[in-house]
């Protein structure tokens, strides 16, 4: 009975005790590679566990990034507890973020994260040169973070006119846009790319 006893509090003191780890946090914009659009940004790392039946948490560390959206730190970790780490997300942020990571006991976290800023596109689509109701357009977009195929198309027949309501938003930097243009049977193809800063507003006609 003793050397159960033994076992039971070896076994307990070994997965309840704290382990030191490092960590590190580094935002990076997607197109230009810099943090900044994350400086003074807060994280917070919160500690869980479930005694018995219902979880409970409380936060162990917080803090902000620095002006470049980096930060670093120690933290002791129980083996026997889930460690998730969050930071709060700025304005104008269309991709990317970091929304929850849960940290790795006994080794040092590394937490790279990259986003991109907003740009602001208007849209205008206009058949300049209709012969009737059988030509046919088919765009495509993409643009230069996470859509890079031309997935969706989207088709326009007939004497097409469509002008978008107002600014979409859209990840900044390159945008990809490639139309095919069938009339009497014969189809052409078209591609363009535009660039837009974070931020900006362009609008962008398609005439064909």
């Amino acid at each position: 009975m003793k050397h159960l006893i033994y076992i039971t509090l070896i076994l307990f003191f070994a997965t309840s005790c704290k382990k030191e780890t490092s960590v590190v946090i580094q935002a990076q914009d997607y197109i230009t590679g810099d943090g900044t659009a994350y400086a003074g940004q807060e994280y917070a790392v919160a500690e869980s566990w479930t005694p018995i039946q219902e979880t409970k948490s409380k936060i162990v560390a917080s803090g902000f990034l620095d002006e470049n959206g980096k930060a670093s730190f120690n933290l002791k970790m129980k083996n026997n507890r889930k460690y998730v780490l969050g930071v709060s997300e700025p304005d104008n942020i269309c991709y990317g973020g970091l929304v929850q990571h849960y940290l790795e006991h006994e080794k040092s976290n590394m937490v790279d994260f990259v986003y991109a800023e907003c740009g602001y596109i208007k849209l205008k689509i206009d058949n300049v040169n209709c012969q009737g109701p059988g030509d046919e357009m088919v765009l495509f977009q993409g643009n230069q973070v996470g859509n890079f195929d031309f997935s969706q198309p989207w088709g326009h027949d007939g004497c097409a006119f469509w002008e978008s309501n107002g600014y979409s938003e859209v990840p900044m930097g390159e945008q990809y846009y490639k139309w095919e243009v069938t009339r009497s049977g014969i189809t052409e193809i078209f591609y363009d790319t535009i660039y837009l800063q974070e931020g900006e507003q362009k609008e962008y006609e398609i005439n064909y």
